[in-house]
């Protein structure tokens, strides 16, 4: 069974010099590489892949380099149309794959020959491959940078097990009596929540039915959870425990504060009220959770980000109730209204 990769990306030449050769480095390469480029400077991103698929190409890998306007689902979807493998990767461009990485997943589908698995995701590692950073520094994730990422996990760890993700709810209820494969132990593979982006992988025939959702905008959160979710309507979502990624976080930020905070809120919202019916438990547990990252943010309001990440958190609390209900019709349309009108506003200020 073949696969192809899809990776959307915009000004991560650093990164991409790292990812990508340990991505066509593996012994199981895909049959086409399709990297979606929106960067200010193509022509650097475009030789930064040519240089690192040249042994790749060279073994038989079709690369194709496609420059885009931005945005993460938007680049997403013109890969996916480029797609014709049975198995499609989204590795992020900063996704570092140790040894194996796509032997494992892989794995998972050829045995499901009843087809019960839509997607499969890998496990993300707190170290990244050996050796491979002491080589090429890239970028440097500064120690405050470290801290707050170990600082981050714990608190999930936290998070799990007293103030439970709507996402994680969701996804139980979308399993309910889903038959589960007998041999995923054998495969050191378990039942998956959602999917992270980074590690991300679909039965191609099922994301082409509803793609990614380019109305979550140019910097999109969520997108891979909603195509989980929908990918879960139908078939369950393993990790495979043997494929292992570390993932590179650039320190950059991408959006402001005030855009980070609100989204975290009204895209959560957003997405859970496409996924669940009115009065669900997912949705009764939105405005709960989203006090409980209240305080998390309220705990690193000492800088200028931090302040302005409360205060669009604050914003999209007092919005995502004009969800709950409305037709599912109309989620989208106001989601778009909700989301542009606080967003602008917020530029003005």
């Amino acid at each position: 069974m073949d696969y192809d990769i899809v990776i959307a990306t915009r000004n991560r030449d650093l990164a991409l010099q790292v990812s990508l050769p340990l991505m066509l480095a593996q012994r199981r390469l895909p049959r086409r590489l399709i990297v979606v480029d929106s960067s200010d400077d193509h022509g650097r991103i475009r030789r930064t892949v040519e240089k690192a698929a040249a042994d790749a190409r060279a073994r038989g890998v079709v690369v194709d380099i496609i420059r885009s306007d931005p945005g993460s689902s938007y680049q997403r979807n013109i890969g996916l149309r480029s797609v014709g493998s049975p198995v499609v990767f989204f590795p992020d461009d900063d996704a570092l794959w140790f040894p194996g990485y796509p032997d494992a997943v892989m794995r998972i589908y050829e045995r499901d020959t009843e087809e019960l698995v839509g997607g499969v995701g890998g496990v993300e590692s707190t170290a990244p491959p050996p050796g491979v950073l002491d080589k090429s520094m890239a970028y440097r994730m500064e120690m405050k940078d470290r801290v707050q990422l170990l600082i981050g996990r714990f608190l999930d760890s936290i998070e799990f097990r007293f103030f439970p993700d709507p996402f994680f709810i969701e996804t139980a209820i979308k399993y309910g009596n889903k038959q589960m494969p007998s041999w995923l132990h054998e495969e050191d593979s378990k039942p998956a929540t959602v999917i992270p982006g980074f590690r991300m992988s679909f039965r191609t025939e099922l994301i082409k039915r509803t793609g990614f959702d380019e109305a979550l905008g140019r910097y999109a959160i969520f997108e891979d959870y909603d195509a989980s979710l929908e990918v879960m309507k139908s078939h369950i979502l393993v990790d495979a425990m043997r494929a292992k990624v570390f993932h590179y976080r650039s320190p950059e930020k991408r959006v402001n504060g005030f855009e980070w905070g609100f989204i975290q809120i009204l895209n959560r919202a957003y997405v859970i009220c496409k996924h669940s019916p009115p009065g669900s438990l997912s949705r009764r547990r939105l405005r709960g959770f989203s006090c409980y990252k209240l305080i998390r943010y309220l705990a690193q309001a000492q800088t200028w980000y931090g302040r302005q990440r409360v205060r669009g958190l604050l914003k999209a609390l007092l919005l995502i109730s004009q969800f709950y209900s409305a037709p599912d019709e109309e989620l989208k349309q106001i989601y778009v209204a909700l989301r542009e009108s606080a967003l602008v506003r917020s530029a003005t200020i």
